[in-house]
């Protein structure tokens, strides 16, 4: 045996070679010795450069990015605040001013509400209105866009005056008596529901009554609990067989309480009082419209009212009737601006009650000879 040195390393291996960093080479390959700057050739000083012009631009834009973002937000918000002025100034007209800020100027209304405007969707119960004044109201507020549910019995309303709805998924009808109390969810209550032509009125006088009672008591009551504007459709004969002409809304009529008219007329100033009593003492938002006479499509011929009167004798070549000397004088609406009144008046301020019809009045001999000359 042989006693050999002890060695980390096995007999008759070579230790590896030591691992090098990849910055060993460039070691290698760099001199020993580097030349200090104090021992370099005076040539070989580099001077540090003068930052130039664009230097200076790029370090702005690398170091400054806040203060840019801020001037051009300055700007753009001054070009925006001043461009009314600048568009004005090279218009023709001086007094222009840009649409965008200036509604008023595409407007049909004074107040400055722009054209075509509409005022949001609502829900909306019309009774009556399959009759003749309330189905050209139904048409009305189906196309500016609401939901109308229409309460009738048809004791004289027609279901033809609305059939072209009965597809409409925004209109609803129901045959219901308003003198039985019925409870919807609704915005505005449009009671129009009552006989008011004299040949239906004279046939059922009770009926007529208790329409003009306890339905506007019923329409009422509902409209305190949920909460909706009321309008209640009275009449100008709640001023009687009036001594004033015309009639204002301050004159209280000369009326007889007992007459065959009476569960008209009486019962229309009922409706008003219990109407009021409900605004006053019940909190309810109430209109009044007092209408006078009216006529247009859907009116029916034989109602007994003057108009339809005249020209159902026309279109039967009928002689005209006029009572008394035809001296006597009347005013005349067409239905579509009484609709529109009724919706104005809805949709305002202010309570009434108030007169819708025309200021120009007709003698009837004159309303005959129109209609005559016209047929």
């Amino acid at each position: 045996f042989s006693w050999l040195p002890h060695t980390s390393n096995p007999p008759h291996q070579t230790p590896p070679p030591p691992r090098r960093s990849p910055d060993m080479k460039q070691l290698h390959k760099s001199p020993t010795h580097a030349p200090s700057p104090a021992h370099a050739p005076a040539s070989k000083i580099s001077k540090p450069a003068r930052p130039g012009p664009r230097t200076w631009v790029g370090y702005l834009l690398r170091e400054q990015r806040l203060l840019f973002v801020l001037l051009g937000a300055l700007i753009a918000t001054s070009f925006f605040l001043l461009r009314p002025y600048l568009f004005s100034l090279s218009a023709s007209n001086p007094t222009e001013r840009s649409p965008i800020f200036n509604f008023a100027a595409h407007s049909s209304d004074p107040r400055g509400v722009p054209a075509g405007f509409r005022p949001p969707p609502r829900r909306v119960v019309v009774t009556g209105g399959a009759g003749f004044v309330g189905s050209h109201l139904v048409d009305r507020l189906l196309e500016q866009g609401d939901s109308v549910i229409v309460v009738d019995n048809f004791f004289t309303g027609r279901k033809e005056n609305v059939a072209h709805h009965l597809r409409n998924p925004r209109f609803e009808l129901l045959r219901h008596d308003v003198v039985e109390p019925i409870l919807l969810e609704v915005d505005r209550i449009y009671h129009l529901a009552c006989p008011a032509s004299p040949v239906h009125y004279k046939y059922n006088p009770i009926k007529t009554i208790k329409t003009n009672v306890m339905g506007t008591l019923n329409m009422l009551g509902l409209a305190k609990r949920i909460g909706a504007r009321f309008l209640l459709t009275s009449t100008s004969e709640v001023y009687g067989d009036p001594l004033e002409h015309p009639q204002k809304e301050t004159y209280w009529g000369h009326v007889n309480p007992i007459g065959v008219r009476s569960c008209y007329d009486e019962g229309k100033r009922t409706a008003e009082t219990l109407t009021m009593d409900y605004h006053r003492g019940g909190g309810v938002a109430v209109r009044i419209a007092r209408i006078f006479n009216t006529y247009g499509p859907r009116m029916c011929l034989d109602d007994g009212r003057v108009v339809s009167n005249f020209v159902a004798q026309a279109l039967r070549k009928h002689p005209m009737t006029v009572y008394g000397d035809g001296k006597q004088t009347r005013s005349f609406q067409y239905v579509s601006d009484l609709v529109a009144g009724l919706m104005a008046l809805m949709e305002s301020e202010h309570i009434g009650p108030f007169n819708l019809g025309n200021p120009g009045e007709f003698t009837m001999l004159e309303l005959a000879e129109g209609c005559e000359g016209n047929n």
